[in-house]
């Protein structure tokens, strides 16, 4: 078998300028398979074919549609090419559909390729030479600009060997496409077939597909089955980033896989109803206004919209700005690819983008710190994109999720998360062996207001130890789970940042305070409850006893209870050390054969209701052990 490099070439040019004639020259084979196509001796749809140079290269080459009717299926054959043949035909010279193919491969960075003149046994070399010069003006200040220009006979032949050498040359020159990535085809054929089910085609733009992977279908949601694959009609255990790639699922309709579509692994695409762009507009083209009504092409896909220009009223011929494209139907962008901007009417292509953000807010018009940020995603390295896909995560995210939310792989992004934790963009926290990611910018922003409000609660309530935790995860931490909210408190801990004690959270160093007469007033009820170690008295009462108002009881208490000097026990209050003594008096006894309640009780000399309560506390806390109705020493 030939050698395959996995690069895509496409055929641009008006129509009736000889793609297809060319097409078959090189290849063989007649790309117009539809009845149609044949009656009407044009190409209505892309057709692909395998092209093999005489050196043993293997290229895929699409033939795409040259009429004006049909530049939305052109855009759909072009979506993935890696370099192209831009034909132009010897008689006619270049076309209105010629201009407009050009300036789509160049909006989309197609800068490999050849300019071919066809039908050139129909002209005299003067006419010829003419031609050369208008396809050079025509090639000038754009992607192509460099381009051999090779003049063909589909009749004759001449030139054809020329054009192949050429060929050669180019496709040395081209960038292979990501294998390492995620997998990301969109839909330009779909078509079930007897026997085998749903086939979709399309050019996979990165990544690997393989047999028996599961996989997402855009825009249905679902997920289905690889039943096999094929690669130039060739069956195929794997496909590679820039092959023409047709999948057999299982498990869905073709209804599921409409042309436009999108198949790519699970979890990587997210639609989107807005994106914003750096958008460049042809110096060829009107004045684009102000929420002009537009067409947008992103792959296969095609979605209506507005353009939002964020720094200026109206964007002039050749010129470029930042962008926010409304959809009236969503899209699945990842930030870099390239869109095609068509006018909504009259149909001609006005402008290209590339996608700057792919979930981005809705933006006020002339916001200074929006317009920043956008032209730092256009400088950035992939670590700052990264730092702020991190920046928009509410919560700590594994590498799976982060993966996601970056739309990376992970084999790619767990160096750069590195980058970032080194450089302190974000936290690191170790939960159970697995390493989450937080954005220091998430977690200081939490921090400062977590710091604020612990001021202002040790202001009010000095005698309490902080926070209670079950607070703060409703108000500070609800997209966090316990785990990684306990290990975001810990890292601050370690940083001194705040302290965690006794289930709160305070500020680092705080420690409840009390004024003489509240110290004076502690001492008096702990006494009282030392005293009726196993009979304690109602607070009420206690608080009587020791002269206290009702309106500073409440404080007290939780005072005594956060400080382990009271605890309760059931219904009860106890002094902290009543579980203690239960523990002692029982060990004292010694009773290897358990304890009954009744045993305790008379150890304790208290009544039943006040044994049974502290009882259910040591069982709680581990310091008892009950075995149906005996009881054993815990330590």
């Amino acid at each position: 078998m030939a050698e395959s490099q996995h690069i895509i070439v496409g055929t641009a040019g008006h129509v009736d300028h000889g793609k297809t004639e060319l097409t078959a020259v090189l290849t063989g084979i007649n790309t117009d398979r539809l009845p149609e196509e044949k009656k009407r001796g044009m190409t209505i749809v892309p057709g692909f074919v395998p092209l093999t140079l005489p050196n043993g290269l293997r290229l895929g080459l699409i033939d795409v549609p040259g009429h004006e009717k049909f530049v939305k299926n052109m855009l759909a054959g072009v979506a993935g090419v890696d370099m192209v043949m831009l034909v132009v035909a010897a008689d006619e010279g270049v076309m209105p559909q010629t201009v407009e193919h050009l300036h789509i491969l160049h909006l989309l960075g197609v800068d490999k390729g050849v300019a071919v003149i066809t039908k050139s046994d129909l002209v005299d070399e003067e006419w010829l030479d003419m031609i050369r010069e208008q396809v050079q003006d025509l090639l000038k200040g754009t992607s192509l600009e460099n381009a051999p220009i090779i003049a063909t006979s589909a009749y004759t032949k001449a030139g054809i060997d020329e054009l192949k050498e050429a060929l050669m040359e180019i496709a040395g020159q081209v960038k292979r496409k990501p294998v390492s990535g995620h997998a990301r085809l969109p839909i330009d054929r779909v078509f079930s077939k007897t026997g085998f089910g749903t086939v979709i085609t399309g050019t996979l733009w990165s990544g690997t597909l393989k047999e028996g992977q599961t996989v997402e279908l855009w825009p249905a949601g679902r997920e289905a089955r690889i039943r096999s694959l094929q690669v130039h009609n060739q069956k195929v255990e794997r496909s590679q980033a820039g092959q023409r790639t047709a999948v057999n699922l299982s498990g869905v309709e073709s209804s599921d896989a409409p042309r436009g579509g999108w198949l790519a692994e699970p979890g990587l695409l997210r639609e989107t109803y807005r994106i914003d762009v750096e958008i460049r507009l042809l110096s060829t083209a009107k004045a684009l206004e102000q929420r002009a009504r537009v067409r947008i092409h992103h792959g296969t896909s095609e979605a209506l919209g507005r353009v939002n220009l964020l720094d200026r009223e109206e964007l002039k011929p050749g010129e470029s700005c930042f962008a926010q494209l409304e959809l009236e139907h969503p899209l699945p962008p990842l930030v870099g690819d390239r869109i095609i901007i068509r006018s909504y009417s009259p149909m001609y292509t006005i402008a290209g983008a590339t996608a700057l953000d792919v979930a981005p807010r809705k933006h006020k018009h002339k916001d200074p710190a929006v317009l920043e940020n956008l032209a730092a995603r256009t400088k950035g390295s992939s670590t700052d994109l990264l730092a702020q896909v991190m920046q928009k995560e509410a919560k700590p995210l594994n590498l799976n999720a982060a993966a996601k939310a970056a739309q990376l792989p992970r084999e790619e992004i767990l160096p750069l998360l590195g980058e970032l934790a080194e450089d302190g963009q974000v936290l690191v926290l170790d939960i159970d062996g697995e390493k989450f990611w937080l954005s220091a910018e998430t977690a200081g922003g939490i921090l400062l207001e977590l710091q604020d409000i612990l001021a202002q609660y040790h202001k009010k309530y000095p005698m309490r130890g902080g926070l209670p935790l079950a607070e703060l995860k409703s108000r500070y931490f609800g997209n966090f789970s316990a785990k990684q909210q306990t290990a975001l408190l810990n890292l601050w801990q370690q940083n001194q940042e705040l302290a965690v004690n006794r289930g709160m959270v305070c500020s680092y160093g705080f420690e409840p305070h009390l004024s003489e007469k509240q110290r004076a007033a502690v001492d008096k009820l702990l006494s009282i409850y030392d005293k009726d170690l196993f009979s304690p008295p109602e607070w009420e009462d206690a608080c009587g006893q020791a002269g206290i108002r009702p309106e500073n009881a409440g404080e007290i208490l939780t005072y005594m209870l956060e400080q382990g000097l009271l605890i309760r026990a059931g219904a009860y209050l106890f002094s902290a050390k009543a579980p203690e003594e239960v523990l002692c008096r029982m060990k004292a006894n010694n009773k290897e054969e358990g304890f009954t309640a009744g045993d305790i009780r008379s150890l304790l000399g208290c009544n039943r209701k006040y044994t049974l309560a502290l009882l259910e506390y040591t069982d709680a806390h581990k310091i008892t052990v009950r075995a149906g109705d005996l009881r054993y020493c815990g330590e």
